[in-house]
């Protein structure tokens, strides 16, 4: 019991661990890991999508409002966003007159959010086009050269490696977010149980191993978690889709089930909407330094 309750205090625990979470993603016969720029390339026009919706601003304006209530003033801020994605954030923070850099891997978003740039006159963010795990931290001067490091839902930072990379690139605060524990679809899982026989598995990646390993380190931090359900809607195209690459997520190999996934989608949507509900947990954490 005793060397049970030190191994969690041990950071190397939660670093082996937190590695190993990811191996499925490297499975044989799977389509690559969920970081895979590829995969995220195929998803831009969902993501570009998203960010021009209720949804997404909502989310958007309940982050920034945590953060400034955990004493985060944006003025004159220097921010990296890791994983910028659509430029959400990004845009959000140079608002508040932030500088923000943002860090994207894939041609297609990064490429988004220079169009609204130049097209509708935004400033306040500069464009990076680069994988995180490619990034050179002392060559592009980088090393504690910003005060806020933001990294939201970016499977590049997916080990403690790249999250101890992240972190000494700030000054003064470094954000995270990620799942927490439950993501559920109930067309997901019926779709699982169809191709494999059992209950979907527990979704392999969650914040409780940035969290505990924090907590080992003794850093300042805030943590927070919030629960959402809502019904989803999607046309048959944006269905097969996210289940295409949830699959690839777990680790599965894709390309053999597709047509299986298909037809699952069109047995099951009415009107061309495949109509189901979802669960999720969403765990962000502020360390402070």
């Amino acid at each position: 019991m005793i060397e049970d309750v030190l191994k969690l205090r041990d950071a190397a625990y939660w670093e082996a661990i937190w590695e190993q979470s990811k191996m499925d993603g490297h499975k044989p016969g799977s389509d690559g890991p969920a970081n895979s720029v590829d995969l995220w390339e195929k998803r831009a026009d969902q993501f570009k999508s998203t960010a021009k919706g209720e949804r997404g601003k909502k989310r958007t304006e309940e982050v920034l409002c945590w953060l400034e209530n955990q004493g985060v003033c944006f003025e004159g801020l220097k921010i990296l966003d890791i994983g910028a994605g659509p430029g959400v954030y990004s845009f959000a923070f140079a608002e508040k007159n932030a500088e923000v850099t943002a860090l994207e891997p894939t041609t297609a978003m990064s490429s988004f959010i220079k169009e609204q740039i130049q097209n509708e006159g935004k400033v306040g963010v500069t464009v990076v086009q680069m994988a995180w795990e490619d990034v050179d931290i002392e060559k592009m001067g980088w090393t504690q050269a910003f005060d806020l490091v933001f990294i939201s839902m970016c499977p590049g930072v997916r080990n403690a490696k790249l999250f101890k990379k992240a972190m000494s690139c700030s000054k003064k605060y470094v954000y995270y977010s990620g799942w927490a524990g439950r993501r559920d679809s109930e067309a997901f899982g019926e779709l699982w149980k169809e191709l494999y026989g059992d209950e979907t598995p527990i979704w392999r990646s969650d914040i409780i191993y940035n969290l505990n390993w924090l907590y080992t380190q003794e850093y300042d931090l805030a943590f927070d978690v919030q629960r959402e359900a809502r019904s989803e809607e999607l046309s048959l195209e944006s269905a097969v889709e996210e289940f295409m690459a949830r699959l690839s997520f777990y680790g599965k190999g894709t390309t053999q089930v597709k047509k299986a996934v298909e037809q699952f989608v069109k047995d099951n949507s009415e009107n061309g909407i495949l109509k189901t509900k979802a669960i999720s947990r969403r765990g962000k954490i502020l360390v402070k330094f």
